[in-house]
């Protein structure tokens, strides 16, 4: 007899506890999550740490909504109004937010790995620490994006607006950029080692002590870019242009800067050893310093640093 009452409350525990993580996952029991289905939506509700799991809001309305701590892991918000609301904190793993309109809205340190972008409109989005790995930005518009240390390892962001853009400290490691618009932006300390930046446009952008080594720069506008004390050794700027660039003290050892055009670049104390710039335009070059060791000038191959 005491081993069925037992027996009777473990099972009575066990289908407590399920239920309890049943209502936490779908909402259940959860009237604001209920107000949110019903209407598709809830502009300026306190949504926060609610679960909204695996729920569909295509075209939904939620703007200034507080989904501070939220749940939204695979939720379909496909052209949903995100305006001003707030993501602090929340989960957005696997989300589809296709086309949805960010704009002024805070993902500060929100969980998005694998989450869709594509073609979202952002202006001055925050995404400050946020976890972006393996995620789909391509097509999408945020000119004055705030993605300050955020994780974009693997991320896919071609054809991306980031113009005027703080990226500092971000880690873009491995990320196609290929034909992004990161003109003004700034990148100081940003990772962007071996990262896909074919005929992306830099100009003017701030990529102090950044790492760009390995990085595929060919065809790139870097047109008045600073990267001074950058590391881009390996870096393939073929066809690049640098002009007035400055690579004050920057590391270009084994770089590839074939065809490329410094004209009035800032080459103070960079090290180019070993580095390529067969058919590369210097006129106008600011060479003083600069470390040539086993280097390929246009005018031939120059050993004087060794």
């Amino acid at each position: 007899m005491r081993n069925s009452l037992r027996i009777l409350l473990a099972v009575l525990v066990v289908l407590a506890v399920l239920a309890a993580i049943a209502a936490w996952l779908f909402g259940y029991d959860e009237p604001r999550v209920r107000m949110v289905k019903a209407n598709n939506g809830c502009p300026g509700c306190e949504l926060n740490n609610a679960s909204l799991w695996w729920i569909e809001l295509i075209d939904a309305d939620l703007q200034r909504a507080n989904l501070n701590g939220a749940n939204l892991w695979w939720s379909d918000l496909q052209r949903a109004d995100l305006r001003d609301a707030t993501f602090l904190g929340a989960n957005l793993w696997w989300t589809d937010l296709r086309g949805a309109q960010l704009a002024g809205a805070d993902f500060t340190h929100a969980a998005m790995g694998r989450t869709d972008l594509r073609g979202v409109n952002g202006a001055g989005v925050q995404l400050k620490q946020a976890d972006l790995s393996g995620a789909n930005i391509s097509g999408s518009t945020v000119p004055g994006a705030n993605l300050w240390r955020a994780n974009l390892l693997q991320a896919i962001a071609q054809n991306v607006d980031l113009s005027g853009a703080i990226l500092s400290e971000a880690n873009f490691h491995s990320v196609d950029l290929s034909g992004s618009n990161l003109a003004g932006a700034i990148l100081i300390g940003a990772s962007l080692t071996r990262a896909n930046l074919a005929a992306v446009n830099l100009a003017g952008a701030d990529l102090t002590s950044a790492n760009l080594s390995e990085a595929n720069l060919r065809d790139a506008d870097l047109r008045g870019a600073n990267l001074r004390g950058a590391d881009l050794p390996t870096a393939d700027m073929t066809r690049a242009d640098l002009r007035g660039a400055n690579f004050e003290g920057a590391n270009l050892t084994w770089s590839t800067i074939v065809a490329a055009d410094l004209t009035g670049a800032n080459l103070r104390k960079a090290n180019l050893g070993s580095a390529d710039l067969t058919g590369a335009i210097l006129t106008g070059a600011i060479l003083e310093g600069v470390r040539l060791c086993n280097t390929k000038l246009p005018t031939g191959v120059d050993n004087s640093g060794c």
